[in-house]
């Protein structure tokens, strides 16, 4: 007997525990998405390393002697963690001022990592990677050029 009126209660009140799961499996989704969705603006350096190790999303904007960078972590991809690279402002010194200023680039690293992400050009790819390797090219260029009558005396001496 008390099987049976267990079995018809179980019966009565089916609709309302269907109801009741989707509606439990619809608020885990919610927050799982919502969660997902936050971005962490770091002060620090130390804040953005922790978050590219995890490759969760963060920004950081790493003002440098020769430029403003701005990073978003914003994504993991094929077990690397992916992120955008701005150079908001270049300031006087090493860098062309004017040839940079708003460009960007995406670099991928293996998760676990937490680095600056233009340190690596070989990481990245993108209008800012193609430019600043052309300024190290040119760069690189004049050094040899103004040194090459010093590097001439040199490999006579070695000889």
């Amino acid at each position: 007997m008390y099987k049976r009126h267990h079995f018809d209660l179980m019966r009565d009140h089916k609709k309302e525990l269907i109801v009741a799961i989707i509606v439990l499996v619809l608020v885990l989704g919610g927050v799982y998405f919502f969660s997902s969705l936050r971005k962490v603006d770091c002060q620090g350096f130390s804040c953005f390393q922790e978050n590219m190790r995890r490759c969760t999303k963060a920004s950081y904007i790493n003002e440098e002697p020769e430029a403003s960078w701005r990073y978003d972590i914003l994504e993991s991809r094929k077990g690397n963690c992916v992120v955008a690279v701005d150079l908001l402002q270049t300031k006087e010194g090493t860098l062309d001022t004017g040839r940079l200023k708003g460009l960007s680039m995406e670099c991928s690293y293996p998760k676990g990592v937490g680095v600056y992400p233009e340190k690596d050009l070989s990481k990245c790819h993108g209008r800012l990677k193609e430019e600043l390797q052309t300024i190290i090219i040119e760069k690189l260029h004049v050094h040899i050029i103004d040194n090459l009558g010093s590097i001439d005396q040199n490999l006579n001496k070695a000889v």
